[in-house]
């Protein structure tokens, strides 16, 4: 259907597939996908993409229609008991001269101030419940249109596997809640960590599947891909290229694995300049610059 806007939606009644674009926003991965099945050539591809951000920059914001997007929906869960902010919890034990505090909150403390996450900005649980060792971990909340539905719960001991305890339904990408409206890109990485050190989004793990990419697609604006150093960064620089993504290659990835590590060692305006300066948009280049990186 061609819209009066300019737009147009497509919506096929047997397989339910949906798709559509509307003018000042970018070319979603889900429409690219359906130019590509009627049989539209890479380069056409490409030019509309181009095209896409060419209309942007010259449509006001209060005049750009709510895209159709299937609802993703998230059941709401609970915190581990007796989960309490980290935060508050540092500046209470701190007040009384931490008298009384327990050893594993401290460590998580102490950890947190080594990985440079600002707690005031990310809220941070932790609790004194032993089962799965959650209280040698530190909890950090999933949020959906600001509900909690989840959590992952990220070990500070070594000892302790499986590194990470998650309660999360499929299809989830982290601090989407976070992302401000009138941002001109979103920085997509594997780790919640490596999210909340530069403000972007994680979607917890090297894949990222077609819900996901919707859902990122969603905020309308420039996605910029920052694949991890070990080999399950190459899938997601490979699904990068499939949705039209940009993808960077940070000059930071010679001595840090991830975004996270890259925030502890240099900081985060060094890390996130490096990423704008490292950003790729052609597909060649990209394949290229994969190619040097995992070999």
């Amino acid at each position: 259907m061609l819209n009066p806007d300019g737009g147009v939606s497509y919506h096929c009644f047997n397989c339910k597939f949906k798709a559509s674009y509307v003018p000042g926003r970018h070319l979603p991965f889900k429409f690219r996908k359906l130019l590509k099945w009627l049989g539209a050539d890479e380069g056409l591809i490409k030019r509309l993409v181009i095209d896409a951000i060419r209309i942007k920059e010259l449509v006001s914001p209060e005049s750009i229609q709510q895209e159709e997007h299937e609802e993703v929906v998230f059941k709401k869960r609970k915190l581990p008991d007796e989960a309490k902010s980290l935060g508050e919890l540092a500046i209470f034990y701190e007040i009384g001269d931490y008298q009384g505090m327990p050893n594993e909150l401290a460590a998580a403390i102490m950890y947190m101030d080594d990985r440079k996450i600002d707690m005031s900005k990310n809220k941070l649980y932790w609790t004194p419940e032993t089962q799965y060792n959650l209280n040698k971990r530190i909890i950090i909340p999933f949020t959906w249109k600001n509900e909690i539905i989840g959590y992952t719960a990220r070990t500070f001991d070594d000892k302790v596997k499986p590194k990470y305890h998650t309660s999360i339904e499929p299809n989830y990408v982290f601090n989407v809640d976070k992302q401000l409206p009138d941002s001109k890109f979103v920085i997509v990485v594997e780790g919640p960590f490596d999210a909340m050190a530069i403000d972007g989004v994680s979607i917890d793990g090297g894949e990222c599947n077609e819900i996901q990419a919707d859902i990122i697609d969603s905020l309308g604006r420039e996605v910029i891909v920052v694949p991890d150093t070990d080999k399950a960064g190459s899938t997601l620089v490979d699904q990068a290229i499939e949705y039209g993504w940009s993808v960077s290659f940070p000059v930071w990835q010679e001595t840090c694995k991830d975004a996270s590590k890259a925030v502890e060692t240099y900081g985060k305006l060094f890390t996130l300049k490096a990423i704008l300066e490292g950003k790729e948009t052609n597909k060649l280049k990209i394949e290229l610059r994969k190619r040097k990186l995992y070999n």
